[in-house]
C-alpha cells in the first residue's frame, strides 16, 4: 500500500475599559447581537471564537469554560475590538461599548500558556514575546531569552493569577491570558485597568482538535499574519483529511490509551478531542465512554478495567510524562499488547531538565503531526515518516 509522505520536516513555526470575564455581564461582553453591516470571517472548526469585520475595525468574540474551583466549570465570554495601528479610533456602536480595544498588528506579546507560545512559534513570531509563564518552554530560543531576563515571567496559568507587575514593566501590546481558575478573572480585569490589553484564550478548550489548531487564524489576525495563518491551517486541515481517508480504508485497530498513575489506578483516554484523534487514526478505543459536552477526555480507571482491554489491544499507548509505574509488572507481562511490543509513549519531545513537554505545546497546534503519529502506530504501512511526538517503548518503560 502506498505510504503517505509526512509533514514533520516543516519548521515550527492601554485598554479602554473592562469587558467580559467578570461576575456579571457588562456592555461589550454580550456574545449576542452585533452591529449591522459586518462580514463574518468563517471559522470551520473553532467553536470558542468568532470574527466579524466592520469598516475600520474587527470584532473578535471568544468564549469557553473556566474551572470554578471545584469539580465543574462556568462559561466565560469576552469581546475585543481590533483597530489598525495608526488609524483613528472608530466611533463604536452601543453594542460594543466597553469592549477591549487592541491595536494591530501587535508588536509585543505576553502569554501565560505554553500552547500559546507554540502558536506564535508556528507563525514565526515568537520573537515578539516579552513575557511568558516561566522556564518550561520547549522552544530553546524562548527559554534562553527568558533565562537572560529579556523575557519576563508572569507565572503559568495553572499555578496562580499572572504577575501583573511583570506585565506593567514589559508593556505588551496584548496579553494572551489563559485562565486556570475562575479566581483569575479578577486579574484579567485589573490588568485592563492598568492599561494592559488582554485577550482571553480558549484554544485548548475546543472540543475538536482542528478547532484548537484553527486559533492560528485568530493569532494571525492579531499579528498581521492572516494570510500566513490561513495557509498554514489549510495545510494542517488537508493533511488531516488525507490521513483520515487512508486510515478509514483499513479495518480499525483495537487500541488502549492508558498510563499508570500509581497503585491500581490508571488514567485512560476515553473521549474528547484526544479520543477523536484515535478514532480518526483508525483506532477502536477499547475504553471509549460517552460523556456530556465539556466532560474531561480522560478518566481514572482501575487495573481491573485496564487488564481485559490491554489483552485485546494490538497497540497500547501507556507512556506519559505523568506516568507513575505500577507496583508490579507481573500482571502486565502476559498481556497481548505487552507481548506484541507495540507500546508507545507521548514523550519523544521532552526536555526533563527544563520541565518542558512539547506534547502540551506544539502538540496542540499541530494535530496533523499527532494524527500522523497515531496512524503510523496503528497502521505502520500507511506512513513513511519518523514519529514526532510518539516513541516506541520497551516493556517496562513508561516515559
Amino acid at each position: 500500500m502506498r505510504k503517505l509522505a509526512g509533514l514533520a520536516g516543516l519548521p515550527l513555526l492601554g485598554a479602554l475599559a473592562l469587558a467580559g470575564c467578570g461576575p456579571a455581564p457588562t456592555a461589550g461582553q454580550d456574545a449576542g447581537a452585533l452591529p449591522e453591516g459586518g462580514t463574518q470571517l468563517p471559522l470551520r472548526h473553532a467553536r470558542h471564537a468568532d470574527i466579524h469585520r466592520f469598516p475600520g475595525y474587527t470584532v473578535v468574540r471568544v468564549s469557553g469554560p473556566v474551572p470554578d474551583g471545584g469539580e465543574g466549570t462556568v462559561p466565560r465570554r469576552d469581546t475585543v475590538v481590533l483597530v489598525p495601528r495608526g488609524a483613528p479610533l472608530p466611533q463604536l456602536p452601543a453594542a460594543l461599548a466597553g469592549a477591549q480595544v487592541i491595536r494591530t498588528p501587535v508588536r509585543t506579546i505576553a502569554t501565560n500558556s505554553g500552547a500559546d507560545e507554540a502558536f506564535l512559534g508556528q507563525l514565526g513570531i515568537a520573537d515578539r514575546l516579552v513575557a511568558v509563564g516561566g522556564l518550561g518552554s520547549y522552544d530553546r530560543a524562548i527559554r534562553t531569552r527568558t533565562l537572560a531576563g529579556e523575557i519576563g515571567q508572569v507565572g503559568y496559568n495553572w499555578h496562580a493569577p499572572p504577575n501583573l507587575d511583570v506585565l506593567v514593566r514589559q508593556v505588551p501590546d496584548v496579553f494572551l491570558m489563559r485562565m486556570g481558575s475562575l479566581e483569575h478573572a479578577a486579574a484579567l480585569e485589573r490588568a485592563r485597568r492598568l492599561g494592559i490589553p488582554v485577550l482571553p484564550t480558549f484554544a485548548e478548550d475546543e472540543p475538536h482538535y482542528l478547532g484548537r489548531a484553527e486559533w492560528l487564524r485568530v493569532y494571525g489576525l492579531l499579528a498581521g499574519r492572516q494570510a500566513q495563518a490561513d495557509a498554514l491551517f489549510g495545510r494542517i486541515e488537508a493533511r488531516v483529511a488525507a490521513l483520515r481517508r487512508a486510515a478509514s480504508a483499513l479495518p480499525p485497530t483495537p487500541v488502549l490509551w492508558a498510563y499508570p498513575a500509581g497503585a491500581d489506578r490508571w488514567v485512560a483516554t476515553v473521549r474528547g478531542a484526544e479520543g477523536r484523534l484515535l478514532a480518526d487514526a483508525g483506532g477502536r478505543n477499547l475504553l471509549a465512554r460517552p460523556g456530556q459536552a465539556g466532560a474531561h477526555a480522560s478518566e481514572m480507571v482501575s487495573t481491573e478495567a485496564v487488564l481485559p482491554a490491554a489483552d485485546t489491544a494490538a497497540v497500547w499507548i501507556l507512556g506519559d510524562i505523568h506516568a507513575a509505574p505500577p507496583r508490579s509488572l507481573a500482571l502486565l507481562q502476559g498481556l497481548g499488547a505487552w507481548r506484541g511490543g507495540r507500546l508507545y509513549g507521548n514523550t519523544a519531545r521532552i526536555d526533563p531538565q527544563a520541565n518542558a513537554y512539547d506534547w502540551y505545546q506544539t502538540g496542540v497546534v499541530r494535530p496533523d503531526w499527532v494524527l500522523q503519529d497515531f496512524v503510523k502506530a496503528l497502521h505502520p504501512g500507511l506512513v513513511d515518516a519518523p514519529f514526532v511526538f510518539l516513541r516506541p517503548l520497551r516493556p517496562g518503560e513508561f516515559r
